[in-house]
């Protein structure tokens, strides 16, 4: 049965939003409590926001960019630079913490030295982006249902030995009241799928709409599903990668279909070729160059083990991803017209606000 492009639309959000930002949630609650669903809140507005500011920016552009090119477009040429400079080290950045999860994950299957396998995660991405093959590009609906399935399975298996006493300790442990602005930034972050979207329906406003507001829908609902689960089970004793946490309680079994979905939901081949497609659109390098600037890139993180986790996803996400999305605000804000998503000036103003002083907050020593 051929599934109508509205349907591949929602499904392509959703697997490029949920992936590694859902396992570091419960433990982002157990440390700021109920500031966790005031950000959730938050952050699906305001991503719901930013989608539709995508969708009136690339409505109105005719040629191909990425942010970086669209910067130097509609706000100073020579900006491009700095925007590729920021737009390159995020990426880079959550290339970065892919492969720490992953080989913690994968650690838990595998008896490898997590070296080992960060390498071989690397090699099997860059194989992909070398051949230019979109990797499970035609599979996205299965993958999006197969990691609402592992997530729903969790739950469910949890579900017998839940306590909402431990859901109250967590809602007023408060310790860490910014923390899930950085996080739920990382977990909500996928505005890269609106140009595929756009691809596969058009101009078509009520749609553009309708899917973006639901798929969003769907991902607040499992993440808060997912939360509750793992919170009501383990309590405060959650780890910030709760998979580890909750790895003695599966089966082998489950823990492999558990890694291997959320190891295909999370192969960063989509963004290495968003950084593909700006060196070759915005800057003109020949393919066989842009290969090797996204090698010599990539491979050498493989051997980088910085900060914690949840520390990196705060700083990739407040820094970079708050800067690139500030940029997206200017640029909307800077169109001489909204044909198709017009938006108070005043909402765009506040939310440019608060990304910036994210991006303060980001840079300061915690």
């Amino acid at each position: 049965m051929e599934i109508s492009n509205e349907l591949k639309s929602f499904f392509i959000i959703i697997s490029t939003i949920i992936g590694l930002g859902i396992f570091v949630l419960p433990y982002t609650f157990a440390q700021s409590g109920y500031y966790f669903f005031i950000w959730l809140f938050f952050l699906f507005c305001a991503f719901f926001i930013f989608h539709l500011i995508w969708g009136e920016i690339l409505f109105q552009t005719k040629d191909k960019h990425n942010l970086p090119g669209l910067a130097g477009i509609y706000l100073q040429p020579q900006l491009k630079h700095l925007v590729w400079f920021f737009d390159y080290l995020g990426m880079l950045g959550v290339f970065l913490i892919y492969f720490i999860a992953l080989a913690k994950f994968w650690s838990l299957i595998l008896p490898f030295d997590p070296l080992i396998i960060k390498f071989a995660f690397a090699l099997f991405n860059l194989y992909f982006i070398f051949k230019d093959l979109p990797i499970f590009a035609r599979f996205e609906s299965i993958l999006s249902l197969g990691i609402i399935f592992v997530f729903l399975m969790i739950s469910l298996n949890l579900s017998p030995n839940f306590q909402w006493s431990n859901i109250q300790k967590a809602f007023f442990n408060t310790q860490e009241p910014l923390l899930p602005y950085g996080v739920l930034l990382f977990a909500f972050a996928g505005t890269s799928a609106m140009p595929i979207v756009y691809d596969l329906i058009g101009k078509n406003k009520k749609s553009f709409l309708k899917i973006n507001f639901f798929s969003l829908l769907v991902v607040a609902l499992l993440y808060l599903i997912y939360t509750f689960s793992v919170i009501g089970f383990l309590g405060l004793n959650v780890s910030e990668e709760s998979l580890q946490s909750l790895a003695p309680y599966f089966s082998k079994l489950f823990l492999i279909a558990a890694v291997l979905f959320v190891t295909l939901n999370i192969t960063f081949v989509d963004m290495a070729y968003y950084l593909k497609r700006g060196l070759i659109y915005d800057y003109k390098f020949s393919p066989k160059i842009t290969n090797l600037i996204l090698a010599f890139s990539i491979l050498p993180l493989a051997f980088f083990e910085p900060l914690g986790l949840i520390k990196l996803i705060s700083l990739v996400s407040e820094v970079f991803l708050g800067f690139n999305l500030l940029i997206t605000l200017l640029i909307y804000l800077r169109l001489e017209k909204k044909e198709y998503f017009k938006l108070p000036t005043f909402l765009i103003i506040f939310l440019a606000i608060v990304l910036f002083l994210g991006i303060i907050y980001g840079i300061l020593p915690k």
